[in-house]
């Protein structure tokens, strides 16, 4: 059955797809998703996901951690702008994690430390499943505006640690995260090309295939008990 509701979504006309989102209610957690822009012109989403420590230069903000896609991110040396949904621009947000996802596909995360406003709160990560069916949540930034929808998990690769979301997404909201329960249980990656966001360059893209967080859960705890130790 599954592989039959797989088949059905890849043989959909092309006219019936790629406009379908069904946007979800507004939520707290939404303040935690951003837009990151790096200094080389390259932009995608991801989400504040965990406090470091105050920042001593900036009263009103904190150091923080924010998870994204591995390819949004190119390099290590990528130093990157983090737009906020409060308005709020920070700049100098430097790479500490970039998972190799050139053989694994499902390997695609990687992580920013970044200056966070301190009426942001991170968004916490679960590594829970859900079942397959389970309606689940997406959030991005590739319509060029912020916006959140629903759409149904449908499990993982056979014998791989991935995410597989009956939707579509637009190049942009690589990074962004899937959603469950209130918790991020993982980022948005890759989709096979379907056309393009209306009269832009950018491509939609579908299904959606996820990184889950628990490719980079133990590498957070580490990096934070370093950090305040």
């Amino acid at each position: 059955m599954r592989l039959f509701l797989i088949l059905a979504f890849c043989l959909l006309p092309s006219s019936l797809l790629a406009q379908q989102w069904c946007p979800s209610n507004d939520a707290d957690h939404h303040d935690a998703i951003v837009k990151i822009t790096g200094n080389n012109g390259w932009s995608g989403s991801g989400t504040v996901v965990e406090f470091i420590k105050d920042s001593e230069e900036n009263s009103d903000y904190y150091i923080g951690l924010i998870i994204t896609a591995s390819h949004v991110i190119e390099s290590s040396d990528i130093l990157f702008k983090v737009q906020f949904n409060n308005g709020c621009i920070t700049d100098g947000g430097k790479v500490v994690k970039k998972n190799f996802f050139e053989l694994d596909g499902f390997n695609d995360i990687g992580v920013v430390r970044a200056l966070i406003p301190d009426s942001v709160k991170p968004m916490e990560i679960s590594e829970e499943k859900p079942e397959c069916g389970t309606e689940v949540e997406l959030a991005g930034f590739g319509a060029t505006q912020f916006r959140h929808w629903l759409a149904p998990y449908c499990g993982t690769v056979h014998n791989q640690d991935g995410l597989i979301v009956f939707s579509w997404a637009i190049q942009g909201d690589s990074g962004g995260p899937v959603i469950h329960k209130g918790k991020v249980i993982g980022v948005i990656c890759f989709g096979t090309s379907i056309k393009k966001y209306g009269d832009t360059s950018r491509m939609i893209v579908g299904p959606v295939y996820g990184t889950s967080v628990s490719r980079i859960v133990k590498f957070i705890k580490e990096y934070k008990a370093n950090e305040t130790s």
